[in-house]
Protein backbone atom coordinates (compact mmCIF):
# COMPACT_ATOMS: atom_id res chain seq x y z
CA UNK A 1 0.00 0.00 0.00
CA UNK A 2 3.01 2.14 -0.02
CA UNK A 3 2.29 5.38 1.82
CA UNK A 4 -1.59 5.26 1.16
CA UNK A 5 -3.91 5.62 4.55
CA UNK A 6 -7.30 3.81 3.85
CA UNK A 7 -9.08 6.81 5.53
CA UNK A 8 -12.21 5.03 6.86
CA UNK A 9 -14.62 7.53 6.14
CA UNK A 10 -13.61 6.91 2.20
CA UNK A 11 -14.22 3.60 3.12
CA UNK A 12 -17.87 2.84 2.20
CA UNK A 13 -20.55 4.46 0.11
CA UNK A 14 -22.77 5.93 2.66
CA UNK A 15 -25.56 6.33 1.01
CA UNK A 16 -25.57 2.96 -0.18
CA UNK A 17 -25.23 1.57 3.00
CA UNK A 18 -28.34 3.31 4.17
CA UNK A 19 -30.27 2.25 1.02
CA UNK A 20 -28.82 -1.65 1.78
CA UNK A 21 -29.63 -1.52 5.58
CA UNK A 22 -31.43 1.26 6.59
CA UNK A 23 -31.47 2.62 9.83
CA UNK A 24 -34.44 3.83 11.87
CA UNK A 25 -36.83 4.81 11.17
CA UNK A 26 -36.03 3.80 7.40
CA UNK A 27 -36.06 0.56 8.37
CA UNK A 28 -39.68 0.81 10.19
CA UNK A 29 -41.01 2.10 6.92
CA UNK A 30 -39.36 -0.91 4.45
CA UNK A 31 -40.14 -3.38 6.82
CA UNK A 32 -43.83 -2.39 7.36
CA UNK A 33 -44.75 -3.26 3.74
CA UNK A 34 -41.98 -5.75 2.32
CA UNK A 35 -44.08 -8.70 0.90
CA UNK A 36 -43.25 -12.46 1.35
CA UNK A 37 -41.63 -12.77 -1.99
CA UNK A 38 -39.55 -9.57 -1.86
CA UNK A 39 -38.00 -10.61 1.47
CA UNK A 40 -37.16 -14.04 -0.50
CA UNK A 41 -35.74 -12.34 -3.24
CA UNK A 42 -33.25 -9.92 -1.04
CA UNK A 43 -32.31 -12.77 1.49
CA UNK A 44 -31.77 -15.13 -1.59
CA UNK A 45 -29.27 -12.56 -3.62
CA UNK A 46 -27.32 -11.54 -0.63
CA UNK A 47 -27.06 -15.26 0.60
CA UNK A 48 -25.52 -16.65 -2.86
CA UNK A 49 -22.78 -13.54 -2.66
CA UNK A 50 -22.11 -14.76 0.94
CA UNK A 51 -21.47 -18.13 -0.57
CA UNK A 52 -19.23 -16.61 -3.26
CA UNK A 53 -17.16 -14.89 -1.49
CA UNK A 54 -16.83 -17.99 0.70
CA UNK A 55 -15.67 -19.97 -1.47
CA UNK A 56 -12.52 -18.40 -1.76
CA UNK A 57 -11.67 -19.04 1.97
CA UNK A 58 -10.03 -21.92 3.19
CA UNK A 59 -12.51 -23.00 5.76
CA UNK A 60 -15.42 -23.39 3.69
CA UNK A 61 -13.95 -24.46 0.42
CA UNK A 62 -12.52 -27.85 2.42
CA UNK A 63 -15.33 -28.25 4.17
CA UNK A 64 -17.87 -27.85 1.50
CA UNK A 65 -15.67 -30.03 -0.77
CA UNK A 66 -15.32 -32.78 1.16
CA UNK A 67 -19.32 -32.59 1.60
CA UNK A 68 -19.24 -33.36 -2.55
CA UNK A 69 -20.33 -29.61 -3.55
CA UNK A 70 -18.71 -27.12 -5.68
CA UNK A 71 -19.14 -23.77 -7.02
CA UNK A 72 -22.18 -24.43 -8.74
CA UNK A 73 -24.32 -26.76 -6.28
CA UNK A 74 -26.29 -23.55 -3.89
CA UNK A 75 -28.40 -22.00 -6.92
CA UNK A 76 -30.97 -21.45 -4.42
CA UNK A 77 -32.20 -20.68 -0.60
CA UNK A 78 -33.88 -23.87 -0.59
CA UNK A 79 -30.20 -25.43 -1.65
CA UNK A 80 -28.94 -23.92 1.25
CA UNK A 81 -29.28 -26.91 3.07
CA UNK A 82 -27.24 -28.81 1.26
CA UNK A 83 -24.05 -26.97 3.36
CA UNK A 84 -22.87 -28.24 6.30
CA UNK A 85 -23.62 -26.29 10.03
CA UNK A 86 -20.58 -25.33 11.65
CA UNK A 87 -20.49 -24.12 15.34
CA UNK A 88 -17.85 -22.42 17.55
CA UNK A 89 -16.05 -25.46 17.99
CA UNK A 90 -15.38 -25.56 14.35
CA UNK A 91 -13.78 -21.90 14.71
CA UNK A 92 -11.44 -22.43 17.42
CA UNK A 93 -10.10 -25.63 15.29
CA UNK A 94 -9.91 -23.18 12.37
CA UNK A 95 -7.87 -20.91 14.60
CA UNK A 96 -5.46 -23.86 16.01
CA UNK A 97 -4.93 -24.48 11.93
CA UNK A 98 -4.04 -21.54 10.90
CA UNK A 99 -3.09 -18.85 14.17
CA UNK A 100 -4.12 -16.22 14.98
CA UNK A 101 -7.00 -15.50 12.78
CA UNK A 102 -8.10 -18.98 11.54
CA UNK A 103 -8.80 -20.81 8.08
CA UNK A 104 -12.56 -19.00 8.48
CA UNK A 105 -10.76 -15.42 7.66
CA UNK A 106 -10.04 -14.50 4.09
CA UNK A 107 -6.71 -13.23 5.08
CA UNK A 108 -3.53 -14.22 7.40
CA UNK A 109 -1.25 -12.05 9.53
CA UNK A 110 0.60 -10.69 6.40
CA UNK A 111 -2.16 -10.26 3.87
CA UNK A 112 -4.44 -8.67 6.45
CA UNK A 113 -3.34 -4.72 5.21
CA UNK A 114 -4.93 -5.44 1.82
CA UNK A 115 -8.41 -5.86 3.57
CA UNK A 116 -7.98 -2.32 5.89
CA UNK A 117 -9.44 -0.87 7.29
CA UNK A 118 -10.34 -3.81 9.78
CA UNK A 119 -11.32 -4.10 13.46
CA UNK A 120 -10.32 -6.96 15.40
CA UNK A 121 -12.87 -8.27 18.45
CA UNK A 122 -12.94 -11.36 20.10
CA UNK A 123 -15.02 -14.09 21.90
CA UNK A 124 -14.62 -16.83 24.34
CA UNK A 125 -11.23 -17.24 25.16
CA UNK A 126 -11.52 -18.94 28.56
CA UNK A 127 -8.98 -21.45 27.53
CA UNK A 128 -6.21 -20.48 24.79
CA UNK A 129 -6.16 -17.99 21.77
CA UNK A 130 -9.70 -16.38 21.96
CA UNK A 131 -11.65 -16.94 18.79
CA UNK A 132 -11.46 -13.79 16.60
CA UNK A 133 -13.64 -12.19 14.06
CA UNK A 134 -12.41 -9.44 12.37
CA UNK A 135 -14.84 -6.12 11.11
CA UNK A 136 -14.39 -4.69 7.80
CA UNK A 137 -16.30 -1.38 7.74
CA UNK A 138 -19.98 -2.66 6.33
CA UNK A 139 -19.60 -5.24 9.64
CA UNK A 140 -18.89 -2.65 11.80
CA UNK A 141 -21.45 0.01 10.94
CA UNK A 142 -24.37 -2.57 9.99
CA UNK A 143 -23.67 -3.93 13.34
CA UNK A 144 -25.07 -0.21 15.14
CA UNK A 145 -27.82 -0.01 12.25
CA UNK A 146 -28.72 -3.33 13.82
CA UNK A 147 -28.52 -1.82 17.60
CA UNK A 148 -30.29 1.39 16.77
CA UNK A 149 -33.23 -0.30 15.00
CA UNK A 150 -33.90 -2.20 18.66
CA UNK A 151 -33.65 0.81 20.24
CA UNK A 152 -35.73 2.79 18.24
CA UNK A 153 -38.86 0.09 18.42
CA UNK A 154 -38.75 0.15 21.50
CA UNK A 155 -38.72 4.09 21.74
CA UNK A 156 -35.50 5.61 21.71
CA UNK A 157 -35.24 8.34 19.79
CA UNK A 158 -32.39 11.59 19.02
CA UNK A 159 -31.13 13.37 21.87
CA UNK A 160 -31.36 10.17 24.79
CA UNK A 161 -28.18 9.53 27.16
CA UNK A 162 -28.12 5.66 26.61
CA UNK A 163 -25.77 4.14 29.75
CA UNK A 164 -24.01 1.22 28.41
CA UNK A 165 -22.56 -1.29 31.09
CA UNK A 166 -20.37 -3.10 28.50
CA UNK A 167 -17.08 -2.38 28.42
CA UNK A 168 -15.77 -1.22 25.34
CA UNK A 169 -12.82 -3.80 25.28
CA UNK A 170 -12.08 -7.09 22.46
CA UNK A 171 -15.64 -8.26 23.86
CA UNK A 172 -17.66 -6.96 20.75
CA UNK A 173 -21.13 -6.16 22.67
CA UNK A 174 -20.19 -2.14 24.15
CA UNK A 175 -19.16 -1.48 20.66
CA UNK A 176 -22.00 -2.75 19.12
CA UNK A 177 -24.44 -0.72 21.05
CA UNK A 178 -21.70 2.64 21.25
CA UNK A 179 -21.89 2.39 17.63
CA UNK A 180 -25.63 2.31 17.41
CA UNK A 181 -26.27 4.90 19.40
CA UNK A 182 -23.54 7.77 18.32
CA UNK A 183 -23.41 6.87 14.66
CA UNK A 184 -27.20 5.71 13.71
CA UNK A 185 -29.56 7.14 16.31
CA UNK A 186 -28.41 10.04 17.29
CA UNK A 187 -28.85 9.61 21.31
CA UNK A 188 -25.50 10.13 23.64
CA UNK A 189 -23.85 6.95 24.83
CA UNK A 190 -22.66 6.90 28.26
CA UNK A 191 -19.80 4.06 27.85
CA UNK A 192 -19.40 3.47 31.56
CA UNK A 193 -18.42 -0.19 31.11
CA UNK A 194 -18.93 -3.52 33.86
CA UNK A 195 -19.28 -2.77 36.79
CA UNK A 196 -15.39 -4.29 37.07
CA UNK A 197 -14.55 -0.83 35.13
CA UNK A 198 -17.15 1.29 36.88
CA UNK A 199 -18.27 0.23 40.39
CA UNK A 200 -21.90 -0.22 40.64
CA UNK A 201 -22.89 2.59 43.18
CA UNK A 202 -21.38 4.12 40.72
CA UNK A 203 -23.28 3.47 37.86
CA UNK A 204 -26.40 4.71 39.65
CA UNK A 205 -24.56 7.90 40.46
CA UNK A 206 -23.48 9.22 37.19
CA UNK A 207 -26.68 8.31 35.79
CA UNK A 208 -28.79 10.34 38.26
CA UNK A 209 -26.29 13.38 37.21
CA UNK A 210 -26.41 12.83 33.62
CA UNK A 211 -30.12 12.20 33.42
CA UNK A 212 -29.86 8.79 31.99
CA UNK A 213 -33.27 8.17 30.07
CA UNK A 214 -32.25 4.43 28.75
CA UNK A 215 -30.06 1.65 29.48
CA UNK A 216 -28.63 -1.53 27.40
CA UNK A 217 -26.99 -4.80 29.38
CA UNK A 218 -27.46 -8.49 30.64
CA UNK A 219 -30.61 -8.86 32.57
CA UNK A 220 -28.73 -10.27 35.54
CA UNK A 221 -26.31 -7.33 36.13
CA UNK A 222 -29.61 -4.39 35.99
CA UNK A 223 -30.80 -6.87 38.57
CA UNK A 224 -27.43 -6.38 40.24
CA UNK A 225 -27.83 -2.64 40.30
CA UNK A 226 -31.62 -3.29 41.77
CA UNK A 227 -30.06 -4.39 44.94
CA UNK A 228 -26.98 -1.96 45.03
CA UNK A 229 -29.54 0.96 45.04
CA UNK A 230 -31.30 -0.63 47.78
CA UNK A 231 -28.29 -0.49 49.64
CA UNK A 232 -27.63 2.61 48.99
CA UNK A 233 -31.25 3.82 49.85
CA UNK A 234 -31.18 4.99 46.22
CA UNK A 235 -34.88 5.67 44.31
CA UNK A 236 -34.39 3.96 41.15
CA UNK A 237 -37.86 5.65 40.12
CA UNK A 238 -36.10 9.05 40.37
CA UNK A 239 -33.85 8.54 37.60
CA UNK A 240 -35.82 9.56 34.30
CA UNK A 241 -35.36 5.95 32.95
CA UNK A 242 -37.78 5.42 29.61
CA UNK A 243 -36.74 2.54 28.52
CA UNK A 244 -34.03 -0.95 29.55
CA UNK A 245 -33.18 -3.34 26.79
CA UNK A 246 -32.05 -6.26 28.08
CA UNK A 247 -30.50 -9.80 27.69
CA UNK A 248 -32.45 -11.61 29.40
CA UNK A 249 -31.72 -14.91 28.66
CA UNK A 250 -34.66 -17.95 29.87
CA UNK A 251 -36.91 -15.93 31.11
CA UNK A 252 -39.90 -18.10 29.72
CA UNK A 253 -42.32 -17.34 33.10
CA UNK A 254 -40.88 -13.43 32.82
CA UNK A 255 -40.20 -13.64 36.26
CA UNK A 256 -36.75 -11.74 35.47
CA UNK A 257 -38.75 -9.01 33.58
CA UNK A 258 -41.09 -8.21 36.15
CA UNK A 259 -38.73 -7.98 38.87
CA UNK A 260 -36.64 -5.26 36.95
CA UNK A 261 -39.78 -3.54 35.42
CA UNK A 262 -41.03 -3.00 38.83
CA UNK A 263 -37.62 -1.76 40.41
CA UNK A 264 -37.07 0.30 37.38
CA UNK A 265 -40.62 1.76 37.17
CA UNK A 266 -39.50 1.29 33.23
CA UNK A 267 -40.87 -1.25 30.45
CA UNK A 268 -37.39 -4.10 29.53
CA UNK A 269 -37.21 -4.83 26.36
CA UNK A 270 -35.50 -8.75 25.50
CA UNK A 271 -33.07 -8.79 22.90
CA UNK A 272 -30.73 -11.59 20.83
CA UNK A 273 -27.99 -10.98 19.10
CA UNK A 274 -24.08 -13.29 18.66
CA UNK A 275 -20.60 -12.20 19.07
CA UNK A 276 -20.35 -12.84 15.08
CA UNK A 277 -23.21 -11.33 13.71
CA UNK A 278 -24.16 -8.67 15.69
CA UNK A 279 -27.51 -7.62 17.24
CA UNK A 280 -30.05 -10.32 15.37
CA UNK A 281 -33.53 -9.80 16.62
CA UNK A 282 -35.37 -7.44 19.16
CA UNK A 283 -38.43 -6.56 20.91
CA UNK A 284 -40.51 -3.74 19.98
CA UNK A 285 -42.89 -1.79 22.04
CA UNK A 286 -45.24 -4.63 22.41
CA UNK A 287 -43.39 -7.05 23.97
CA UNK A 288 -44.71 -9.91 21.25
CA UNK A 289 -41.31 -11.89 20.33
CA UNK A 290 -38.59 -10.64 19.07
CA UNK A 291 -38.23 -9.07 15.43
CA UNK A 292 -35.40 -10.44 13.06
CA UNK A 293 -33.31 -8.12 11.37
CA UNK A 294 -34.33 -10.23 8.34
CA UNK A 295 -32.11 -7.98 5.92
CA UNK A 296 -29.05 -9.06 7.90
CA UNK A 297 -29.28 -12.57 8.45
CA UNK A 298 -31.24 -15.98 7.32
CA UNK A 299 -32.60 -17.53 10.42
CA UNK A 300 -33.31 -21.77 10.27
CA UNK A 301 -33.64 -24.30 13.56
CA UNK A 302 -32.03 -27.65 13.10
CA UNK A 303 -32.83 -30.51 16.00
CA UNK A 304 -30.43 -30.43 18.93
CA UNK A 305 -29.47 -33.91 18.29
CA UNK A 306 -28.83 -34.45 14.63
CA UNK A 307 -28.00 -30.82 13.12
CA UNK A 308 -28.66 -32.16 9.55
CA UNK A 309 -32.65 -32.43 10.23
CA UNK A 310 -34.35 -29.19 9.74
CA UNK A 311 -37.43 -27.98 11.75
CA UNK A 312 -40.19 -26.23 11.37
CA UNK A 313 -41.41 -22.44 12.27
CA UNK A 314 -42.88 -22.30 15.86
CA UNK A 315 -40.11 -25.31 17.15
CA UNK A 316 -37.77 -25.30 19.33
CA UNK A 317 -33.86 -26.09 18.37
CA UNK A 318 -30.56 -25.20 17.54
CA UNK A 319 -30.91 -22.12 15.87
CA UNK A 320 -28.41 -21.71 12.36
CA UNK A 321 -28.02 -18.05 11.02
CA UNK A 322 -25.96 -16.71 8.02
CA UNK A 323 -24.68 -13.22 7.91
CA UNK A 324 -26.13 -11.76 4.82
CA UNK A 325 -23.94 -8.51 4.89
CA UNK A 326 -20.25 -10.04 6.28
CA UNK A 327 -17.92 -11.18 3.24
CA UNK A 328 -15.25 -10.51 5.63
CA UNK A 329 -15.29 -13.01 7.11
CA UNK A 330 -18.46 -14.98 5.89
CA UNK A 331 -20.47 -16.71 7.98
CA UNK A 332 -22.90 -19.54 6.80
CA UNK A 333 -24.86 -21.56 8.44
CA UNK A 334 -23.38 -20.89 11.78
CA UNK A 335 -25.00 -23.35 14.64
CA UNK A 336 -24.95 -20.74 17.32
CA UNK A 337 -26.26 -23.54 19.47
CA UNK A 338 -29.05 -21.18 21.30
CA UNK A 339 -32.19 -23.32 21.82
CA UNK A 340 -35.06 -21.31 20.62
CA UNK A 341 -37.70 -21.72 17.67
CA UNK A 342 -38.62 -18.92 14.88
CA UNK A 343 -41.92 -17.99 14.89
CA UNK A 344 -43.84 -16.86 11.08
CA UNK A 345 -43.65 -13.44 9.58
CA UNK A 346 -46.53 -11.84 10.75
CA UNK A 347 -47.26 -7.96 10.89
CA UNK A 348 -47.16 -6.74 14.79
CA UNK A 349 -49.02 -3.58 16.05
CA UNK A 350 -45.89 -1.74 15.95
CA UNK A 351 -46.34 -1.85 11.85
CA UNK A 352 -43.13 -4.36 11.41
CA UNK A 353 -44.03 -7.16 9.48
CA UNK A 354 -40.85 -9.57 9.96
CA UNK A 355 -40.22 -13.18 11.46
CA UNK A 356 -40.16 -13.23 15.16
CA UNK A 357 -38.02 -15.14 17.42
CA UNK A 358 -39.30 -16.98 20.81
CA UNK A 359 -37.58 -16.65 23.94
CA UNK A 360 -34.32 -18.88 24.85
CA UNK A 361 -34.66 -22.12 25.94
CA UNK A 362 -31.11 -22.11 26.92
CA UNK A 363 -27.76 -23.47 24.87
CA UNK A 364 -27.96 -27.07 23.84
CA UNK A 365 -23.45 -27.19 24.34
CA UNK A 366 -25.05 -26.71 28.20
CA UNK A 367 -27.71 -29.35 27.90
CA UNK A 368 -27.20 -31.85 30.63
CA UNK A 369 -28.38 -35.41 30.53
CA UNK A 370 -29.65 -36.25 34.00
CA UNK A 371 -31.39 -39.94 34.05
CA UNK A 372 -32.82 -39.77 30.70
CA UNK A 373 -33.94 -36.24 30.77
CA UNK A 374 -32.50 -32.89 28.72
CA UNK A 375 -32.18 -30.86 31.47
CA UNK A 376 -30.68 -26.98 30.51
CA UNK A 377 -29.32 -25.24 33.65
CA UNK A 378 -30.77 -21.72 32.40
CA UNK A 379 -34.08 -23.54 32.80
CA UNK A 380 -33.36 -23.20 36.41
CA UNK A 381 -34.15 -19.57 36.81
CA UNK A 382 -38.00 -19.11 36.71
CA UNK A 383 -37.86 -21.68 39.40
CA UNK A 384 -35.14 -19.62 41.42
CA UNK A 385 -36.36 -16.17 40.91
CA UNK A 386 -40.11 -16.48 41.48
CA UNK A 387 -39.32 -17.52 45.14
CA UNK A 388 -38.82 -13.58 47.18
CA UNK A 389 -36.40 -15.62 49.62
CA UNK A 390 -33.90 -15.81 47.20
CA UNK A 391 -31.95 -13.16 45.39
CA UNK A 392 -32.26 -14.86 42.09
CA UNK A 393 -28.67 -15.84 41.38
CA UNK A 394 -28.14 -19.70 40.97
CA UNK A 395 -25.23 -21.75 39.48
CA UNK A 396 -25.56 -25.64 38.33
CA UNK A 397 -23.02 -28.12 39.49
CA UNK A 398 -22.21 -30.76 37.65
CA UNK A 399 -20.75 -33.90 39.42
CA UNK A 400 -20.49 -37.67 38.79
CA UNK A 401 -21.20 -40.46 40.81
CA UNK A 402 -20.31 -44.25 40.10
CA UNK A 403 -18.00 -46.09 37.49
CA UNK A 404 -17.84 -47.73 34.38
CA UNK A 405 -21.49 -48.33 33.18
CA UNK A 406 -23.35 -46.73 36.44
CA UNK A 407 -21.50 -43.58 36.39
CA UNK A 408 -23.99 -41.02 36.05
CA UNK A 409 -24.39 -37.17 36.08
CA UNK A 410 -25.95 -35.81 39.28
CA UNK A 411 -26.96 -31.55 39.30
CA UNK A 412 -26.67 -30.14 42.33
CA UNK A 413 -28.51 -25.82 41.86
CA UNK A 414 -26.69 -23.87 44.17
CA UNK A 415 -28.52 -21.04 45.23
CA UNK A 416 -28.09 -17.32 46.81
CA UNK A 417 -30.98 -16.39 50.10
CA UNK A 418 -31.94 -13.12 50.28
CA UNK A 419 -30.31 -12.56 53.87
CA UNK A 420 -29.13 -14.93 56.92
CA UNK A 421 -32.86 -14.56 58.36
CA UNK A 422 -33.95 -16.94 55.61
CA UNK A 423 -34.61 -20.68 56.49
CA UNK A 424 -32.21 -22.43 54.81
CA UNK A 425 -34.03 -25.53 55.17
CA UNK A 426 -37.35 -24.63 53.97
CA UNK A 427 -35.72 -23.12 51.06
CA UNK A 428 -34.00 -25.86 50.31
CA UNK A 429 -37.26 -27.87 50.44
CA UNK A 430 -39.57 -25.74 48.63
CA UNK A 431 -36.96 -25.16 45.62
CA UNK A 432 -36.44 -28.76 45.16
CA UNK A 433 -40.14 -29.35 44.81
CA UNK A 434 -40.10 -26.62 42.19
CA UNK A 435 -37.27 -27.59 40.39
CA UNK A 436 -38.73 -30.93 40.15
CA UNK A 437 -41.89 -29.44 38.21
CA UNK A 438 -39.77 -27.07 36.36
CA UNK A 439 -36.94 -29.45 35.41
CA UNK A 440 -38.98 -33.13 35.45
CA UNK A 441 -36.22 -34.97 37.22
CA UNK A 442 -34.96 -34.10 40.55
CA UNK A 443 -31.95 -32.17 41.32
CA UNK A 444 -30.68 -31.24 44.55
CA UNK A 445 -30.23 -27.87 45.85
CA UNK A 446 -28.13 -26.28 48.48
CA UNK A 447 -28.09 -22.96 49.78
CA UNK A 448 -25.45 -20.52 49.92
CA UNK A 449 -25.24 -16.32 50.90
CA UNK A 450 -25.34 -13.29 49.06
CA UNK A 451 -22.54 -12.93 47.39
CA UNK A 452 -20.62 -16.44 47.52
CA UNK A 453 -21.41 -17.71 43.70
CA UNK A 454 -19.93 -14.37 42.21
CA UNK A 455 -16.93 -15.69 41.57
CA UNK A 456 -18.12 -18.78 39.71
CA UNK A 457 -20.97 -16.88 38.21
CA UNK A 458 -19.37 -13.33 37.17
CA UNK A 459 -22.11 -11.15 37.57
CA UNK A 460 -20.88 -7.61 36.98
CA UNK A 461 -17.76 -8.52 35.41
CA UNK A 462 -17.12 -8.85 31.45
CA UNK A 463 -19.26 -11.01 29.32
CA UNK A 464 -21.97 -13.51 30.20
CA UNK A 465 -23.45 -14.55 33.54
CA UNK A 466 -22.33 -18.07 34.04
CA UNK A 467 -24.56 -20.86 35.10
CA UNK A 468 -22.98 -23.72 34.90
CA UNK A 469 -19.86 -25.85 37.01
CA UNK A 470 -19.04 -29.47 35.51
CA UNK A 471 -17.29 -30.77 38.13
CA UNK A 472 -17.37 -34.21 36.89
CA UNK A 473 -14.40 -36.55 36.65
CA UNK A 474 -13.13 -37.58 33.27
Amino acid sequence: MGGEVPYYWKALDWDALMADYPPPPLFERAAAVRTDEEWRELQETRVLARIRDAWSVPFYRKRWTAAGLDENSIRSLEDLRYIPTFSSDDLKAAIEARPPFGEHHPFDRNSMADHLPLKLQTSGGTTGLPRTTAFDSIAWEVQGIQAARGLWAMGARPGDVIQIPFTTSLANAAWCYYVGVHHWLGGVPVTTGSGVVTPSERQLELASAYGTNGWMGHGEYLGRLVEVAGAMNFDLHSLPTKYIQALLGNDGAGELRRALEEAWGAPVYDTYGTHEIGLIAFECRMQDGRHVSEDTAYLETVDIDDSTRELPPGQVGDLVATSLHRGVPPLIRFNTQDALAILPRARCECGLRTTRLSGMQGRSDEMVKLRGQSVFPMACQDSVRADSRTNGQFLCVLTSDGTGVSKKTEMTVRVERRGTDIDSDALQHDLERALKTALNVRVGVEIVDAGTLTEFTRLGGEGKVRRLLDLRSK
